[in-house]
């Protein structure tokens, strides 16, 4: 008789799982995923405007060493090189110093690739010679077989200090580069997130940025999901996951209601808008052999709160140890072009939304409208501008990129719109790598012997909080599942 796995949530971590299960063991498994909503994608999805244009709640990258996420998109049978595009290796920082854009350039072999990087031109001469011995150290540091975890316990600002950067070279943009434009981290950052993303990105065409050319949940995660339907899989959408019931070291049932949003009867909810149950649909999913949570740290961590004696346990309480902060993302279309000639994203902008990538060229359904110049896609953290009001950040925004002369007047570019998201929902979250995070991040096995966790807040190969890494703990744990059939 087949085994019952019971998969919570649809995002790139619960897709992964529950299309591997199937992959490794569907003559011996039943898959049932259950999420909350109707769009699939988790952090990472995207909805429909009333007008038809899709709107993505800050643009998500994908990078050339997330080799497990185009393989599960091949194996649902879509061409991944249809729906990531390049942008051509570059990205351009700001230094408000000389309020100039430069670029920084991943072409050419790995070592022309680590000697441009070294050698970055936007930094003044005698400050240049010693950003440059720095970045050989860590080159070499990144790309030796040692363990990188010993740092977790270091900032990389105090990281690049100890290893010889003078403190005031911590304030250039460039030496934000990672932190910043490829992971959405403005605040201080463990340097073995900084080395481990290095190591990952070896080479040009490791550390190469695409994006998506449409809407995420309907380009990348719909074709995933049919393809888990193919295998046998049965999705179950507007589920929401409230508690655990369980018994000794067994997971018996999980709680869970439709979600009501605001008084939204279809499940639906203002993106940013917290979910919580319908009154009157509480019921107790039972019968499953296995359960798989790939709850958000900060959903989970809210799960059971009166149970004392679980949350008192040494495993759980170390859980309440891993902070998460509120992104904020905004889009602005203008008439006419602006940054035209900048295929990567800008970044070194101030708080709160410092990163920003022109997305006309990329989403297929702006690419080829004469009426639309630009589409900005603005980046960042909401963390100390929580009081602000939404036309406050959107002013002080536009007012930020305007100081560079290779940016212009973004007013005088003619905005068509202007839509702001504040991702402040726990389910939307991004979780902060600060420095000795490491030590409390859990690996896929829990103490019940039937419940395995996976997202990108959990342990995994990948090991970097993005979509790879959740897929990569997805992998893991279906392979704790399967291990357990025999």
């Amino acid at each position: 008789m087949k085994r019952r796995v019971l998969v919570i949530g649809a995002g790139p971590a619960g897709l992964a799982t529950a299309t591997k299960l199937l992959e490794l063991a569907r003559d011996r498994l039943d898959v049932t995923l259950v999420h909350q909503g109707h769009h699939l994608g988790g952090k990472a999805s995207s909805t429909r405007r009333s007008d038809g244009r899709f709107v993505e709640h800050g643009w998500h990258m994908v990078v050339g060493f997330y080799d497990r996420l185009r393989a599960l998109l091949r194996r649902a049978g879509v061409n991944d090189r249809d729906v990531f595009v390049s942008m051509k290796g570059q990205s351009h920082p700001y230094e408000p110093w000389s309020r100039r854009l430069y670029t920084l350039d991943a072409g050419g072999d790995a070592i022309e690739f680590a000697r441009r990087f070294a050698t970055y031109e936007g930094l003044p001469g005698a400050d240049r010679v010693n950003y440059s011995a720095f970045m050989s150290q860590v080159f070499l540091e990144a790309f030796s077989h040692a363990d990188l975890t010993r740092h977790d316990d270091l900032c990389f600002d105090t990281f690049a200090i100890e290893h010889g950067l003078r403190p005031h070279l911590t304030k250039y943009s460039v030496f934000r580069f990672l932190r910043e434009a490829y992971f959405n981290f403005p605040e201080q950052i463990s340097a073995y997130h900084v080395l481990q993303s290095m190591r990952l990105m070896s080479s040009p065409k490791r550390a190469e940025a695409f994006v998506c050319v449409g809407p995420w949940s309907e380009v990348v995660w719909e074709p995933i999901a049919r393809y888990f339907r193919a295998l046998g899989g049965v999705l179950e959408p507007f589920t929401l996951a409230t508690d655990w019931v369980w018994s000794g070291r067994r997971i018996t049932g999980v709680r869970v209601a439709r979600p009501d949003s605001a008084g939204h009867g279809d499940g639906t909810r203002a993106w940013g808008e917290e979910v919580t149950p319908a009154p009157g649909t509480e019921r107790t999913l039972e019968g499953f052999d296995f359960v798989v949570s790939t709850i958000p740290h900060a959903v989970f961590v809210k799960m059971n709160r009166a149970e004392e004696r679980m949350w008192r346990s040494p495993f759980f309480a170390r859980l309440k140890n891993l902070r998460s902060a509120a992104t904020v993302s905004m889009t602005l279309t203008t008439s006419k072009p602006v940054l035209a000639n900048r295929p990567g994203p800008v970044f070194g902008f101030p708080a709160p939304l410092g990163i920003v990538v022109n997305m006309k060229p990329y989403w297929r359904e702006y690419r080829d409208d004469p009426s639309v110049g630009s589409v900005l896609d603005f980046v960042g953290q909401e963390a100390g501008f929580e009081g602000w009001t939404d036309s406050q950040l959107a002013s002080v925004t536009l007012d930020n990129f305007s100081r560079s002369p290779q940016v212009g007047d973004l007013r005088a570019a003619g905005v068509l719109d202007v839509e702001l998201h504040r991702n402040r929902a726990d389910a939307e979250r991004l979780l902060l790598c600060e420095p000795g995070v490491n030590q409390f991040r859990p690996g896929a096995r829990t103490p019940f012997e039937n419940l395995f966790l996976a997202g990108d807040w959990v342990r995994n190969e990948v090991d970097l909080i993005c979509m790879e890494g959740a897929v990569a703990s997805g992998h893991a744990a279906a392979a704790e599942v399967v291990a357990r059939l025999s």
